[in-house]
């Protein structure tokens, strides 16, 4: 049954996501088609390479800063575990918005021992950094590009994603994981209440609630702080050169200026707010900035999609990959650990 469900999770995300692709793919024209396809064929995919493996790069930095801050707390988690759970959160959010964000948490509690309340907390203080270094960089658009010009290109961006926002099955999949925290806490409640009684509920309930706001408000105790600080800036830097490196695929895009990553960066974020992994829409999302910055339409789709392509195939590579490897090195530790038994 859990295996039935999770190939049904699957399914219904991949279905979105190439849904909306043929359904933008049917609107264009036979001229854009082909001017499409002939951005595919003339692309140089060294630099398409390139940007994933920046990407790698930057969730080792996000590795470290998770880190960091689960030290205050009295955890110090072995490191490529983490990095696999990190790893595994990007894979499993290409299905179900904020399952990954569950999943590491889950991942860290059963080979780390921290539990799930703890690094929950500090997850959502990792979010809340993670908006104001996106703060950072739309302020940063706009004092380079002016807001008179930042607004034309945001109208762009709503014209392409008006459509999309209100979809029945985005809608459905974006709320999918809170519905199911709720479904899932109140059956846990039923049980305990039954188990152990009321009281005993509201107790173990306050402890975690109690534990999960200390975790939040760990940070302050980081005592690297400097570290933390530079790895937060270095990790938005890989995503911005991530966007940039993307350009020289292309002679179309190779002269577009830094302010125009900054903007893909900006709405590429938003865009996995919309649809999982930002299936189907982010290739739209970099059209429609690149449309504003005098890139054909049918250009800036091809490079969109290319790099949503390589992208999400370096997810999917990388979460298959580190749930192997977690099970291997943490399997050949057990056995170690029998061994001096």
């Amino acid at each position: 049954m859990k295996n039935f469900k999770n190939v049904i999770k699957i399914l219904l995300s991949l279905g979105l996501g190439i849904g909306l692709i043929i359904w933008f793919w049917n609107n264009m024209s036979e001229t854009e088609k082909n001017e499409t396809i002939s951005a595919f064929k003339r692309a140089n995919y060294f630099w398409v390479i390139i940007a994933p493996i920046i990407g790698l790069i930057a969730n080792f930095l996000r590795t470290q800063r998770w880190r960091l801050m689960l030290r205050p707390l009295g955890y110090n988690p072995e490191y490529w575990n983490t990095f696999f759970a990190v790893m595994i959160m990007y894979f499993f959010n290409l299905f179900v918005p904020r399952l990954g964000e569950v999943t590491r948490c889950t991942i860290l509690a059963e080979y780390e021992k921290v539990p799930v309340e703890k690094s929950l907390g500090t997850m959502v203080t990792e979010r809340l950094f993670d908006v104001i270094c996106l703060g950072f960089v739309f302020l940063s658009i706009l004092l380079l590009l002016g807001k008179e010009n930042f607004d034309g290109i945001y109208a762009q961006f709503e014209q392409l994603t008006s459509g999309i926002k209100g979809g029945t099955l985005s809608t459905i999949l974006k709320y999918a994981v809170p519905v199911a925290l709720v479904v899932g806490i109140g059956g846990f409640c039923i049980y305990y209440i039954r188990k152990n009684g009321f009281e005993q509920l509201k107790t173990f309930i306050f402890s975690k609630i109690k534990s999960l706001f200390i975790s939040i408000f760990s940070v302050k105790d980081i005592k690297e702080k400097t570290q933390f600080i530079v790895l937060t800036i270095g990790l938005w830097l890989l995503y911005l050169l991530m966007f940039f490196v993307n350009y020289q695929a292309l002679p179309e895009t190779a002269h577009l200026p830094i302010v125009s990553a900054m903007v893909c960066l900006f709405f590429g974020s938003l865009a996995v707010v919309l649809t999982p992994g930002g299936i189907g829409i982010f290739p739209i999302v970099v059209q429609a900035i690149l449309i504003g910055f005098g890139v054909h339409a049918s250009i800036a789709l091809a490079l969109g999609m290319i790099i949503w392509s390589i992208q999400t195939l370096g997810v999917l590579l990388g979460g298959m990959f580190s749930l192997i490897f977690l099970n291997l090195i943490n399997k050949k530790e057990d056995a170690a650990l029998n061994e001096l038994k």
